[in-house]
């Protein structure tokens, strides 16, 4: 769910490929409160401070 979320699916397309791929109903809100959840994490990782090479 993750995933599909970092690469841009809204809630209503995660829900229908898990719907497709695993044969497992969740709601959209569902989607919604857990990936809400996370969005601070996202953003803090992707401006983390990278080591250089």
């Amino acid at each position: 769910m993750i995933s599909l979320y970092a690469k841009g699916m809204s809630a209503s397309d995660i829900e229908e490929q898990i719907r497709e791929l695993y044969d497992f109903n969740i709601s959209t809100s569902t989607i919604s409160r857990i990936t809400d959840g996370i969005t601070s994490d996202i953003i803090a990782w992707k401006n983390r401070p990278l080591e250089s090479c």
